[in-house]
């Protein structure tokens, strides 16, 4: 009986060893084998099937050779220009009044020159009529300076007007501003010589108003005052701004001032409208590189009609050299980096996207232009939405194998 125990149990021995090699036939466990379940390369062919492509909505663009200007690019700050820019203060100590012909201005609303957006009035005592007599004397004096003031600001701009065309925009621009603010200035010692004059003739209870008028077009960047409030004299109360052109303040390393001297255009983009960018000319630089930046400063006017920058905005500036470089151009958003690398993922075939590495020459706001090399050449059609789908992708099998399908 033990013989035959012995002899079941070498058979069923037997019968497992042939029904592990029966289910493990065909199968590689040499070295070779574990080499193959390697991790594959980072530019092996990726497989995307045709509905995964649909419902990702991946797009193609086929590239081609382009030559562009070539740029540098610099960091830049909005700035309110000064001649644009007022604050308006309260002419006399009073008291801020509504009247039927005006309102008083709200934070962010757009004022005209010469529109009235306040008025101040400010009632005096019959004991006060004395000090009106001093205060009209001292107002008369300062009519008479602000009256040679004028007249020096309006043979300044005369003298520069004739000289237009060799004297710069800003001189002229500064002494236009000069003589509108001597103008207002005696405009205003006029005005409030003839209220004294009036008040000291009204009898015990006099009163004076003020009116008060925008100085020049723009919006109201800031307000500190409301209707029925008492104010001081020289107390502010708008600030005002014209923002229909801005200045960009940059900074240029001196190893780039070449470039800024040979410049022919540059623009403005700010990360708030991606894709956008605004046209932007040079109007000042320094003549003295920081010591401790080593950088030159650089101011740009950037038109600003729509109102859509602010002051105080970051943002790049790309300048234009004169030099060009040709090479492919792609959308911003075909270039990915992968561990500092720039890669770009090519439509190899129908179902097959191929990872290829390239080298970013020149970077013109949304778009890129990369080196015309082996990896990409004209007429390659590369990924530039879906990128995302395409690199999560497995990569393509060999030939009979359909584990990824």
């Amino acid at each position: 009986m033990t013989k035959n125990l012995l002899g079941l149990w070498v058979a069923s021995a037997l019968a497992a060893v042939a029904i592990s090699a029966q289910a493990h036939e065909g199968e590689d466990h040499s070295g070779a084998g574990l080499a193959a379940s390697a991790p594959a390369s980072p530019t092996a062919p990726l497989y995307v099937s045709i509905e995964t492509q649909l419902l990702a909505r991946i797009e193609t663009s086929r590239v081609r050779l382009e030559t562009v200007p070539r740029t540098l690019r610099v960091l830049g700050r909005t700035l309110i220009r000064s001649e644009r820019e007022a604050t308006v203060t309260a002419p006399q100590e009073g008291r801020l009044i509504a009247t039927k012909d005006y309102s008083i201005p709200a934070l962010g609303e757009f004022v005209k020159r010469d529109q009235i957006i306040a008025v101040v009035e400010e009632s005096i005592a019959a004991p006060d009529l004395v000090t009106i007599a001093t205060e009209r004397a001292r107002a008369a004096s300062d009519l008479r300076q602000a009256e040679a003031s004028l007249t020096l600001a309006q043979r300044e701009y005369d003298r520069l007007t004739k000289l237009a065309g060799v004297v710069t925009d800003k001189d002229l621009s500064a002494a236009r501003n000069a003589l509108e603010v001597a103008k207002a200035r005696r405009d205003g010692f006029v005005e409030q010589v003839a209220l004294l004059d009036a008040a000291s003739t009204t009898g015990i209870l006099a009163q004076k108003r003020r009116v008060i008028r925008a100085p020049l077009d723009g919006m109201i960047a800031r307000t500190h005052v409301t209707i029925g409030e008492n104010v001081s004299r020289d107390k502010p109360l708008f600030q005002i701004v014209d923002t229909t052109e801005l200045l960009v303040e940059a900074s240029v390393f001196e190893n780039d001032v070449a470039a800024i001297l040979a410049a022919r255009r540059a623009f403005f983009t700010v990360e708030a409208f991606p894709g956008e960018s605004f046209p932007a000319r040079i109007v000042s630089r320094g003549a003295t590189v920081d010591e401790r930046t080593r950088a030159l400063p650089v101011l740009f006017a950037v038109p600003n009609a729509e109102s859509r920058l602010f002051g105080g905005m970051f943002g790049r500036v790309y300048i234009e050299t004169g030099s060009e470089v040709s090479g492919i151009a792609v959308p911003k958003s075909a270039v990915v980096d992968l561990d500092g690398q720039p890669m770009v993922y090519v439509k190899t075939g129908g179902e097959q996207f191929t990872p290829r590495s390239v080298r970013i020459l020149e970077r013109l706001g949304d778009r890129l232009v990369l080196a015309d090399e082996e990896t990409l050449k004209p007429g390659d059609r590369v990924v530039v939405q879906g990128i995302y789908q395409v690199r999560m992708s497995k990569p393509l099998p060999a030939a009979g194998d359909s584990s990824v399908r």
